[in-house]
């Protein structure tokens, strides 16, 4: 699989937004065929739900197709903000028991290929979703050593993997099935041809 952005295939936003205002985490991934590239991941602590949309809005070298956020109950609150933000592309991942959660995550990593090049837009270039990953665990009981619930240990690295957790299971209940939908690839050819003439006077 190649390993970076393609502008052939659309770009899926998935964002974990339950831990708000203490943390927002966003993974950025791609479709391709049967399997799938995450070519971007973002984590912010203590900082506004607008400033993260513009960061990823403004900071990445392409647009995002579909955002994907967590189940939310009416009134959906996050579908709201994301609306006052004039980012209407935005869809709920479904509303599913932890255990599941975590079992088709575990499953969906299979088909998942990590971006770690670094790139202009990012030197350390999703190394903080790897780390999420490697510590994400779930809590031993206090009563038996070695006992584990199925819930989640609340630490700094379930923000990323929560993300991961939505797209995950977001593409069990509606596959996104390479780049259908998504038409040609952004020619810039002209746009580029501008430039150099421009430079050149």
């Amino acid at each position: 699989m190649k390993g970076g952005y393609d502008a052939s295939f659309p770009v899926f936003a998935a964002w974990a937004l339950e831990f708000a205002p203490v943390n927002v985490s966003v993974v950025l991934v791609q479709p391709r065929g049967a399997d799938f590239l995450c070519i971007g991941s973002r984590s912010w602590f203590f900082e506004s739900l607008p400033d993260c949309v513009a960061k990823v809005q403004s900071g990445y070298p392409w647009r995002v197709s579909k955002h994907v956020l967590p189940p939310e109950e009416p009134p959906r609150i996050w579908e709201a903000l994301f609306a006052d933000l004039c980012v209407y592309n935005v869809e709920h991942a479904p509303n599913l028991q932890t255990g599941q959660r975590i079992l088709l995550t575990q499953a969906f990593l299979s088909r998942l290929t990590i971006d770690t090049q670094p790139r202009p837009w990012d030197e350390t270039n999703n190394a903080e979703l790897l780390d999420s990953l490697s510590g994400y665990r779930v809590k031993e009981l206090a009563s038996e050593h070695d006992v584990y619930t199925t819930n989640v240990l609340g630490s700094h690295e379930q923000y990323l993997a929560r993300a991961l957790e939505h797209f995950a299971a977001r593409e069990w209940k509606k596959p996104a099935r390479g780049a259908a939908g998504w038409g040609r690839p952004p020619d810039y050819s002209k746009h580029d041809r501008s430039v150099i003439v421009g430079a050149r006077r």
